[in-house]
């Protein structure tokens, strides 16, 4: 399928049917609820979607439940599409995991709240599974399931679910400039890679943490061999450049980004930005034709054969697959049977209270301070799953990983979440990066140059002057270069970045390759303590314990050094 072959009056109209219909949807994890008086669509003549469509497109989307300025009274009443609209300032006393405005909104919520007040997570008494049943858990190789077909098949479906795209990455953001105790000149103007960019966490805190004064340009390459995460980048780009209010550009954004559903209105708007997109790229071909990111800022697609990219962007808002469907999905990797241990093991380093958080995110997939009204979230985010309807990540996939927990926490509780309510704080901390991000693009002169290749290949494509009419000639150097973890053997290596990249660092002083080895330990030889022997590991377990505070009761078995954790009783001191 080609540009020419779109039909977009047929797709508007498909989109327009749809979105009336999600308007309606809940998901599986919800009760089905009456249709909300409050609807954008509910003055509107509902035997004519695709006028009902247009209309809405013309006069903007209005919000039903708008962003929270503040954390709100969890006082929600979901059949009655109402909720407190005052904050919350008083946290429950027992759990923190919601706040009221008053004893009346708590009384009144009790009923509601109790199943998460008093999860089983929270008990002081909670251990894993293995624990109690008294077993080894599934992740520690014994061997006894080596030569049997169960044994094999367990083992590639445990394969299956620890493999996919990163789409929210796996280390904390990283401010790859660093403007003040480097360069240290507001007005310089600046050329940055970002050759195995991932998502855009990197790109936002580096563009972020510039100084309000920066009147400097800015030229960014932003490469990744993911086609999944070079389109949602797009998207992203496009959200925060097209819609007029910031505030809801950046809840967009941030529910694209991370969250599995969202709000009919939110799919409304990404579907009418990117029906004008691609009509735009049909007309002009996108060869060397800019697209504006707000008054200042451009795009740049240095995507040489469109077909994928339109396939991809129409599965984006494509009206073809049901909300049980993504919700059956979401649930079958989340939850699967076999990977019961794995979860307990993460929830035995959490705090009670962040274990139902973290629950509460397994369950729903959205990101919201806990307990808020979700019950409009309706409609699936198929950014985070394949053409055949699968989900793209891990099982284990978090948007917590992608960001320095410390900064997540102090935010949020700025805005009213308590540390318990660690995804409440992390909306408050990505709505404000995103909105601060949407403003940046909006105020300053930034270009932005989006391709999908091989990081390997890519400096013979620059060399060639084969992206100069997507505004990266030959002659372009560049002040940073961030090359993610390619340095691991397993992927380029150092060498191989060195020897293709460094000749594309600016003559200056400050001029940087930043990478990272996040696999040194797995290829290096002895290079993890549990490879040592069993004196080494039980050494260091004690010295884990002497500083964690953490009592572990072990039956030892002098077989392995894994051995020693066949049954643990873990006790909090």
């Amino acid at each position: 399928m080609s540009a020419s072959d779109f039909d977009w009056t047929a797709l508007e109209d498909e989109c327009a049917r749809r979105y009336n219909a999600d308007l309606f949807t809940t998901t599986k994890n919800l009760k089905n609820l009456p249709p909300d008086p409050r609807s954008p669509t509910a003055a509107l003549d509902p035997t004519n979607p695709l006028e009902t469509f247009r209309s809405l497109l013309s006069d903007g989307v209005k919000l039903r439940f708008p962003p929270p300025a503040l954390l709100q009274c969890a006082n929600v009443q979901p059949y009655k599409y109402s909720a407190c609209e005052k904050p919350g300032v008083m946290a429950c006393s027992a759990c923190r995991l919601v706040s009221y405005c008053s004893k009346e909104c708590q009384r009144v919520h009790w009923s509601t709240h109790k199943s998460d007040c008093k999860n089983p997570l929270r008990s002081s008494d909670w251990k894993p599974a293995w624990v109690l049943e008294r077993r080894s858990p599934t992740f520690v190789e014994d061997g006894s399931e080596e030569c049997t077909a169960e044994g094999e098949f367990r083992r590639m479906e445990e394969e299956k679910f620890s493999l996919g795209i990163s789409l929210w990455g796996n280390t904390p953001a990283t401010d790859i400039v660093n403007l003040t105790h480097n360069e240290n000149d507001a007005s310089k103007d600046m050329s940055l890679a970002f050759i195995a960019s991932g998502d855009l966490r990197h790109v936002m805190r580096s563009i972020n943490s510039l100084p309000s004064n920066y009147t400097g340009k800015l030229n960014l390459l932003l490469n990744d061999i993911n086609f999944p995460n070079v389109c949602r980048n797009i998207v992203l780009l496009l959200i925060m450049g097209n819609v007029s209010d910031e505030t809801t550009a950046a809840d967009i954004a941030l529910h694209f980004w991370y969250s599995v559903f969202m709000p009919g209105e939110y799919r409304l708007q990404i579907t009418a930005i990117l029906t004008k997109f691609l009509a735009d790229l049909h007309a002009t071909g996108g060869i060397g034709t800019p697209l504006r990111l707000g008054p200042q800022s451009l795009l740049y697609l240095a995507v040489p054969q469109m077909q994928p990219l339109f396939q991809c962007l129409k599965h984006f808002i494509s009206s073809d697959t049901p909300v049980a469907v993504i919700q059956d999905e979401y649930d079958r990797v989340r939850t699967a049977p076999t990977r019961r241990d794995l979860r307990d093991r993460m929830y035995a380093g959490l705090r009670p209270s962040h274990r139902v958080a973290f629950q509460e995110f397994r369950r729903f997939g959205i990101v919201l301070p806990f307990g808020s009204m979700n019950a409009h979230f309706n409609s699936p985010n198929l950014s985070l799953f394949s053409l055949d309807m699968e989900w793209l990540q891990t099982d284990h996939s978090d948007p917590l990983e992608g960001w320095d927990i410390g900064p997540v926490i102090k935010t949020g509780n700025r805005y009213g979440c308590s540390t318990e309510d660690i995804y409440g704080c992390l909306y408050f901390f990505l709505s404000e990066q995103l909105r601060m991000f949407t403003r940046r693009l909006r105020c300053s002169k930034i270009s932005f140059t989006i391709c999908c290749a091989d990081a390997r290949n890519l400096p013979e494509v620059l060399r060639e002057d084969l992206f100069s009419d997507w505004n990266m000639p030959c002659s372009i150097r560049f002040d940073r270069i961030a090359v993610s973890n390619i340095l691991d053997a397993n992927y380029v290596g150092i060498e191989g970045v060195l020897s293709g990249w460094g000749p594309f660092l600016a003559d200056t002083r400050h001029a940087a390759i930043v990478g990272y080895f996040m696999n040194w330990a797995l290829y290096q030889p002895d290079g993890r303590a549990l490879k040592a022997s069993p004196a080494v590991v039980k050494k260091l377990i004690h010295q884990l314990v002497e500083k964690s505070g953490v009592c572990l009761s072990l039956c030892y078995n002098n077989s392995s050094p894994l051995a020693d954790f066949c049954t643990p009783e873990v006790v909090k001191v």
